[in-house]
């Protein structure tokens, strides 16, 4: 095996692996309510229960499938759902290559910060105010937020990996 395919080979399984996590993330989202409308009680109870770990499951701010509300509010989703084909771009050679060139403080981190702003202020103005946003808005918001996500872990993952 030549060095230069293990160099190439190792990082690539990593970033399947990760994005294999990122769909297994997306499928619990929807198997949840699926398992619920089933009575498949015993899945249905650790599938809410994993994801009400960093997702607030407010049924007014979730998407609905069978008849239950999805395992996830509609934002999380929309991230979830985001970062799964901003991260398969990172397979495009030029695409990681012109990544890994640039600067973290100077772009990366501006960038991604900026995608995850509408989210942000979209969450303060709704916690600060009596307005509530609309689940086209989480969506965006969400998908945004996926797509800086996935721009802030790929930089770091192809310098961990140093695939450049």
């Amino acid at each position: 095996m030549s060095k230069s395919y293990v160099d190439v080979r190792y990082p690539a399984i990593a970033w399947v692996i990760f994005l294999g996590v990122m769909f297994l993330l997306l499928v619990g989202t929807i198997l949840a309510p699926l398992a619920k409308f089933l009575n498949i009680k015993g899945l249905a109870h650790f599938l809410y229960g994993f994801y009400g770990l960093t997702c607030h499951q407010i049924p007014s701010r979730s998407l609905f499938l069978f008849g239950e509300k999805m395992g996830v509010c509609t934002r999380c989703f929309a991230t979830y759902l985001s970062l799964i084909p901003a991260g398969a771009l990172l397979f495009i050679i030029r695409l990681r290559s012109w990544i890994s060139q640039r600067s973290f403080l100077k772009f990366v981190l501006p960038v991604s910060l900026s995608l995850n702003l509408p989210m942000i202020a979209d969450g303060l103005i709704q916690l600060l105010t009596p307005w509530e946003s609309t689940n086209i808005l989480r969506l965006i918001t969400g998908g945004l937020s996926g797509i800086g996500m996935a721009l802030f872990l790929g930089w770091i993952f192809l310098k961990v990996t140093r695939e450049e």
